[in-house]
């Protein structure tokens, strides 16, 4: 009995520790999609971390591109500034000159000016076709045609005086000027723009039939006040009644005197008014400045622009790169002498062309005329616009600079700097087209 009673025992005993809780164990099953799920968390955060290190690379080798593009260019202006301090009036070292101007080779690693293949190939295309160029950095110096040839890439720079001065002008010459080249975009308010334009450089408050003085701007929002004097930039001009950038630069935004596709569409693409008829229509903006000057002679009195005091003769007009409006718009310019000056400075060397006074000896103007225009004329260079690409063989990188650049004797002084980058790279400066054959 005692042995079975202690069998019994024994036996509740297995039953209640049988009966005990176990401890936990991770079950086998769930260890290995934990582990899955870490290592593509894992893969995960290397993903990225070397996106990260992928991205920050590739955008210091593009910000790295934009600086050495930037000082290409730089590098284009100094060497333009020397050629000028050296021959200021000598147009045929800066006025079109593609051996110095185009394509010129900055850096590159693997060869100097010496050894550049391109100026014994000619052209960029076959280093460009080659698929992997090697590295250079090379500048263009690039303008346009006023007058002469059309559709075609000028490589050099472009004098300030051969523009018409608006802070200088006579209201006469700003009116001829403008209805002469604000009528070929077909305008039907050229007359307001005028008025408008008077009256903002006027230092007086009397509103020109068409105009705008300070009540008109103050009604505004935001409300401003007109300048009632000298315009500061050619931009300035968008701040006027009625101007926008139709009158300033007309179908060509993008400043390269050049019909591009999107030019010559109608209101397919932007700017959507352009009349599509295959004509660039340009407006203002080759033909005006505000920096043209030179220095006043000794004891010479007169306004010239800038009051009694002014040590500048302000806004002559360089008779030897004036395109033909901006000549046939000065005040006692003969109707047909403009046509005849175009034509015949063409054919006359730097020296002859030193002095208004070749005007005297072509005949285009008798001595009465020549003095009447004597005070609007000159033959003097001293202020430029410059305007440079910089860029790479190797990359499609591209910066396009401005830059206003006065002549103080061997000192250069800038008076005003942009970057055009933002209006596209615009000159298709590997087109042979656009390169207009030049006499060897």
């Amino acid at each position: 009995m005692k042995s079975a009673g202690a069998g019994r025992s024994g036996a509740g005993r297995c039953v209640r520790s049988g009966s005990m809780t176990a401890p936990f164990r991770p079950q086998r099953a769930l260890v290995l999609p934990v582990v899955l799920v870490l290592i593509a968390l894992l893969a995960l955060i290397v993903a990225t971390y070397m996106f990260m290190v992928r991205a920050t690379l590739s955008g210091e080798q593009a910000q790295q591109n934009v600086y050495q593009a930037r000082l290409a260019a730089e590098s284009g202006l100094q060497e333009v500034l020397f050629l000028v301090r050296r021959a200021p009036n000598d147009m045929a070292v800066w006025w079109d000159n593609p051996t110095l101007f185009h394509h010129r080779l900055v850096w590159a690693p693997t060869f100097d000016r010496e050894n550049d293949p391109v100026p014994k190939l000619g052209s960029r295309r076959e280093l460009l076709e080659a698929g992997r160029p090697p590295e250079a950095w090379r500048y263009s110096v690039v303008g346009t045609y006023p007058d002469g040839v059309l559709e075609a890439i000028r490589f050099g720079i472009t004098p300030e005086a051969g523009k018409l001065n608006l802070n200088a002008a006579s209201e006469a010459e700003i009116e001829r000027l403008l209805t002469d080249v604000l009528q070929d975009l077909a305008l039907d308010n050229v007359s307001d723009l005028i008025a408008a334009l008077l009256d903002w450089l006027d230092e007086d408050d009397e509103t020109r039939p068409g105009g705008a003085e300070a009540d008109y701007y103050a009604s505004l929002d935001p409300g401003y006040r007109p300048k009632n004097g000298k315009l500061d930039s050619l931009e300035e001009l968008l701040l006027i009644k009625g101007w926008s950038a139709v009158p300033l630069y007309g179908e060509d935004l993008n400043r390269n005197g050049l019909l591009d596709p999107n030019e010559d569409d109608g209101a397919a693409s932007f700017p959507r008014y352009d009349n599509a008829d295959g004509v660039l229509q340009r407006g203002l903006y080759p033909y005006i400045t505000l920096w043209s000057r030179e220095p006043r002679p000794p004891g010479q009195g007169g306004a010239g622009g800038g009051g009694q005091g002014d040590p500048y003769l302000w806004g002559k007009v360089n008779v030897n790169t004036a395109p033909l409006r901006v000549l046939q718009a000065l005040e006692g310019m003969p109707p047909e002498a403009a046509q005849q000056i175009v034509a015949r400075r063409a054919e006359l060397t730097p020296e002859e062309l030193s002095s208004p006074q070749w005007l005297l000896g072509s005949g285009i103007l008798d001595p009465a005329a020549l003095a009447v225009l004597q005070e609007r004329l000159t033959t003097r260079a001293l202020q430029f616009r410059i305007e440079i690409l910089g860029y790479g063989d190797h990359t499609k990188l591209m910066r396009r600079y401005e830059w206003i650049v006065e002549m103080r004797g061997s000192t250069a002084q800038v008076l005003y700097h942009r970057d055009l980058t933002n209006l596209g790279q615009a000159w298709p400066i590997d087109e042979e087209k656009y390169i207009p054959r030049r006499e060897q």
